[in-house]
């Protein structure tokens, strides 16, 4: 396997915050919405799962309802793997350096937010971005997200803020921008 040597412009940096309204907020208040696969199909895998526990157990009936249902879980896994594949395309095309947080995505999923932080699948975007960059002579920086989004991106004051208030106004600087944009500039700072 040949090795690529890392050339990149140290300039072309950007970072970028995931969350669950918006899939990602880049440090260029560029926002890519949260697809939420698994929500518009849960109509459909409700009512695949109603037949497959109506059917007797051991039968071929039971077991064709199975393969459907399984085969409804495998377009929702791969729909959110390309939408993955094609966000990290596009970021590496335009960025060289993509600064992201190194978040506890095991820790988050045993919260109440569980089933909308795997439906983001934040852990898989992350991995197929580093890899991709990683083939691409790119670099991936995690960085550590502790008090991104409660720190001020111009003047670095902390403004403590609960997690319902969606806008970050500094007393301070007077600065007033969306909380996931002044996330973002404090990664990629």
């Amino acid at each position: 396997v040949p090795t690529i040597k890392p050339d990149f412009d140290s300039n072309n940096i950007v970072g970028i915050d995931v969350g669950l309204i918006d899939f990602l907020v880049n440090s260029d208040n560029e926002r890519i919405a949260a697809p939420k696969f698994l929500r518009k199909a849960e109509r459909t895998l409700k009512s695949l799962q109603r037949r497959v526990s109506r059917r007797k157990k051991g039968s071929n009936r039971r077991k064709k309802a199975i393969t459907q249902l399984s085969k409804q879980h495998k377009k929702v896994a791969d729909t959110r793997k390309d939408f993955h594949f094609k966000t990290a395309k596009t970021l590496l095309q335009k960025y060289d350096v993509v600064a992201v947080e190194k978040l506890n995505i095991k820790g988050l999923a045993k919260t109440r937010l569980s089933k909308s932080i795997n439906d983001a699948g934040w852990g898989q975007f992350i991995s197929i971005l580093s890899n991709k960059a990683e083939n691409a002579g790119l670099k991936v920086i995690a960085v550590n997200p502790n008090g991104t989004s409660q720190e001020c991106s111009s003047c670095s004051s902390k403004v403590i803020k609960p997690l319902s208030q969606r806008m970050h106004n500094c007393p301070v600087c007077h600065t007033s921008l969306c909380r996931d944009l002044n996330a973002a500039i404090n990664i990629k700072n």
